[in-house]
């Protein structure tokens, strides 16, 4: 019973009125007025006020006697936790104990009282469910309000529905998301089909760092990320890129430890998943049957894009009720300075995954996971051992690394999506690396020429001039012989009769007319 206007039961007030007394009684100083003061503010009767007086007395202290009831022990707590919490078996097996013991047992009531009186909640939720269970019945600390990308917590979350897959097939999906503690702003996210991995953090990450179009306006580096235990947060790959990023990961022991992002996560659910079709956790028709079992469902590409909506409408429309506004506008309204991210090129190359295994350029490119992809640096590098590196969830692009060395070669896309540039490219390398190797080809042959000049030109003999014994003895004398004609000074004339008809060389029409009136007998 409370005392009017102080809001107290009376047996919180009896201890301290009770010991005021006894200290007035001590003193000497006690009367009937005393004790009826004292029994007007507790709400009582005097004579009440007196037998408190006489119990404090009779006992020594000014507290209210504990009534004798049955109690929760050490061996009760020992029953229950061997039957998991179940009271009715260990109600059971105490009255058992009672009866082996001669003694009266508790009755089931009781049992129930006592636990209500004795155990709290949690406790009992431990013996039943574990420590997990019973952590959910502690209270927890509000943490300090921070600034924006001060904190960032990821986490996965498998989407309560069936989407149908590329080739065909229905399957569940994954979302991995980071949200900044300070405004509620979904920084990035990735959708997996199958199950998460690391390559979906490293995606998310990504979408979340960088500021330039078509993300942001948000984004930077945090100063530090809180996940829970998950083996793909908690990865050497994930870890290796947050280091070079510089920033620290916190493991938390417990998933309300992170309570923006489940809390996230739980939003999803009611505003999100709940409203699209196939949705695991509908309403049961029957036992076997779910509402909506037989809609078709949404295509993986068409998730992806519902989701980003729903995302994007989050952080712009839905008002948060811890900051009062939308996260997009608690992002804008913090002065705070924002970390500097890494370029795109420095991003993915801190992000990159590798398979460590060889691979070839081949004709078709390089294949890798069942596609074929070109390089765009590949002319005349057929044969060529190559490590492929690639960013998760962007596997219409791949880097390549020789794989003795690590030298960077450059990029590689898929073959059967390559954009005209991409063609034109390759194509005008093809003809450069042949206009280059045709040029080579043709200052070897020169050099080569001009190397063995001396041993493949022939000399030219010179001709001796033919002298006769007179010229040879003028010669050796030191006198010039006279000069003999060489050739005829008369032409020259066959010794057969030259037909009429014929033409000499070099003979005009006068000469042969004059020729035309010698002796046709052939004297002269």
């Amino acid at each position: 019973m409370a005392v009017d206007g102080l809001g107290r039961h009376r047996d919180e007030l009896r201890p301290a009125a009770v010991a005021q007394l006894l200290r007035l009684r001590g003193a000497g100083e006690l009367t009937t007025a005393h004790v009826r003061l004292v029994a007007d503010a507790v709400g009582v009767h005097k004579r009440t006020v007196w037998s408190w007086l006489a119990r404090a007395e009779e006992t020594g202290s000014p507290e209210k006697p504990e009534r004798r009831r049955f109690r929760v022990t050490d061996e009760v707590i020992d029953v229950l936790a061997d039957f998991q919490g179940n009271v009715k078996r260990a109600h059971e097996r105490l009255a058992e104990m009672a009866v082996a013991a001669g003694e009266k047992p508790p009755g089931l009531t009781t049992l129930h009282d006592a636990i209500a009186r004795d155990l709290d909640p949690g406790f009992m939720a431990g013996l039943r469910e574990g420590i997990p269970a019973a952590r959910g019945f502690d209270p927890c600390f509000q943490r300090p309000q921070v600034a924006r990308n001060a904190v960032w917590e990821g986490d996965h979350k498998q989407a309560e529905i069936v989407v149908m897959m590329p080739d065909g097939k229905p399957s569940r999906v994954w979302v991995t998301w980071f949200e900044d503690r300070g405004t509620g702003y979904v920084m990035g996210w990735a959708v997996t089909a199958g199950s998460a991995h690391r390559g979906s953090v490293l995606a998310a990450v990504r979408m979340s760092v960088l500021r330039e179009d078509p993300y942001g306006p948000t984004g930077g580096l945090p100063h530090l990320v809180r996940v829970d235990g998950g083996a793909d947060f908690l990865s050497k790959t994930v870890r290796r890129a947050f280091g070079l990023l510089g920033v620290p990961v916190h493991r938390v022991r417990s998933a309300r430890h992170k309570g923006g992002i489940e809390r996230l996560n739980r939003t999803s659910m009611t505003r999100f998943f709940a409203d699209l079709p196939r949705y695991t956790k509908a309403p049961r028709i029957d036992h076997r049957h779910r509402l909506g079992d037989a809609d078709p469902p949404l295509t993986f590409e068409a998730f992806v894009v519902v989701l980003g909506e729903w995302v994007a409408k989050h952080n712009t429309e839905h008002v948060i009720e811890r900051t009062g506004v939308t996260p997009l506008e608690a992002w804008q309204r913090d002065p705070t300075e924002i970390r500097p991210e890494p370029s795109a090129s420095e991003l993915r190359a801190f992000m990159l995954e590798s398979d460590h295994k060889v691979h070839k350029i081949t004709s078709h490119g390089v294949e890798f996971a069942g596609r074929a992809y070109m390089p765009e640096n590949g002319v005349g590098r057929i044969g060529l051992e190559v490590r492929v590196r690639w960013m998760p969830h962007h596997t219409h692009e791949i880097d390549l690394y020789t794989f003795r060395g690590n030298r960077y070669l450059g990029r590689a896309f898929l073959s059967n999506e390559a954009s005209e540039d991409l063609r034109a490219k390759v194509l005008r390398e093809r003809d450069e690396h042949s206009k280059a190797l045709r040029a080579a080809l043709k200052r070897s042959g020169e050099r080569r020429r001009e190397r063995h000049l001396p041993s493949t030109r022939p000399e030219v003999p010179v001709r001796a001039l033919r002298m006769t014994e007179q010229e040879a003895r003028a010669e050796l004398d030191g006198t010039k012989a006279p000069d003999t004609p060489r050739r005829r000074t008369q032409p020259y004339r066959p010794l057969t009769p030259v037909p009429a008809g014929w033409k000499r060389p070099g003979q005009d029409r006068t000469d042969r007319e004059s020729t035309d009136t010698e002796p046709k007998d052939g004297t002269w």
